[in-house]
């Protein structure tokens, strides 16, 4: 008797399963579905974007080959590419490059813009955009002083790893628009400050010495 009520439970088990399966089988497979395309997007996706990191990668090395041949304007068309193919970090490695090779056939105004791109770009780490405001500081010959000035400021009144390097440049600025006092007093105060390096207290102390002796 026992065995009748089994096979009977077994049935009504069997019947209710496939009640539940005719009612829910397109949610399940729809959901089955959307997560076998979403695994299937994801590797595509992975190896798309590792194929667009490559081909970048390739692009930004060929950049500088032909910026280290002189044949700057091939490295401005070739890094322009990446400029606005390439994934974030060659984007920004390729306005460097196109900086520079402005720099070297003179277009001065055209280098000042491409470190403007980099350092009023919010989206790139605070290091490189500092980087982008010394260079454009220590290769620029036509801005104002004031205008140098104030892209260095940011640098100045940060705690940025490269505010050493940005105070002795400002030295460097003050004495080629020959504001010596201006600048020995800026010397005089980098000095006190017990996180410069060896090399910049060299730097400094030489400095300090060739307008000190000019003085007498």
């Amino acid at each position: 008797m026992a065995d009748i009520f089994d096979e009977v439970s077994e049935e009504l088990k069997q019947d209710q399963l496939k009640q539940i399966w005719n009612k829910y089988s397109k949610y399940i497979i729809s959901v089955a579905f959307i997560l076998f395309i979403s695994v299937l997007g994801y590797f595509f996706y992975d190896k798309w974007r590792l194929e667009k990191i490559e081909v970048s990668s390739s692009q930004f090395f060929s950049g500088i080959e032909k910026l280290e041949k002189k044949e700057f304007l091939s490295s401005i068309e070739i890094f322009s590419k990446n400029v606005d193919q390439a994934h974030q970090g060659y984007k920004t490695l390729s306005l460097f490059g196109i900086a520079e090779a402005n720099f070297k056939i003179g277009k001065v105004d055209e280098m000042i813009l491409n470190y403007k791109s980099i350092y009023e770009n919010q989206n790139i780490d605070v290091y490189y955009r500092d980087l982008a405001r010394l260079l454009s500081v220590m290769k620029d010959n036509v801005s104002s002083f004031e205008i140098q000035k104030k892209i260095l400021d940011p640098i100045l009144n940060s705690p940025s790893k490269l505010q050493l390097l940005a105070a002795e440049l400002e030295i460097m600025l003050l004495i080629r628009f020959n504001k010596i006092d201006e600048a020995k007093l800026s010397i005089s105060k980098l000095l006190k400050r017990t996180d410069i390096t060896f090399e910049q207290k060299n730097r400094l102390d030489l400095i300090d010495k060739v307008y000190n002796s000019n003085a007498k």
